[in-house]
């Protein structure tokens, strides 16, 4: 890959993830967000805002940190923001993206399987009709980027579970 797009496997053991998936089933959520400057592009999907406190307490932020380490291009160390989007099947979600951030991204669900979708999709920035790269949604993925790839999540198929949770740290 020639943009900087990191992906960690298997690094968050399992006891870990499971703090975390428990602790996203338990949270309040808000409607609706920002990610577009465009007002019709503003639908009310769900999400929550974290603290760090919430990383810390779960054990999961050495975890993010060593990943963060291994990625020389990953260079902003002021954490801004800690959102939790839940995403539900017939959810819509744009492109957009987050300038002057690099983002940490990290799967939630405890279980997911092929043909339940869910994936994020990353897109060419001078031409938003090129696809450069789409993860697969994969139970613990942890995905570093650069936030100004433009990229977009695609829901879920209605054969998968009702929630789709991924954990996003913004750093400026």
């Amino acid at each position: 890959m020639d943009f900087n797009l990191s992906i960690f496997d298997n690094r968050v053991p399992f006891d870990i993830a499971q703090i975390i998936w428990d602790g996203s089933t338990n949270l309040p959520f808000k409607l609706g967000w920002g990610d577009s400057y465009e007002p019709e592009k503003w639908d009310l999907n769900a999400h929550s805002n974290l603290k760090i406190s919430h990383l810390t307490s779960s054990g999961i932020l050495p975890y993010f940190e060593k990943c963060i380490d291994e990625t020389k291009w990953f260079t902003k160390n002021k954490l801004s923001k800690i959102i939790l989007n839940l995403v539900r099947p017939d959810d819509v979600h744009f492109i957009h993206s987050h300038q002057d951030m690099q983002v940490l991204l990290y799967y939630v669900n405890l279980e997911w399987r092929d043909g339940w979708y869910g994936e994020t999709i990353f897109y060419d920035s001078c031409d938003l009709d090129k696809i450069i790269f789409t993860s697969i949604y994969k139970t613990s993925r942890i995905i570093l980027f650069d936030g100004s790839i433009p990229h977009a999540i695609r829901p879920q198929s209605i054969k998968a579970p009702k929630y789709r949770f991924s954990l996003s740290l913004f750093f400026e």
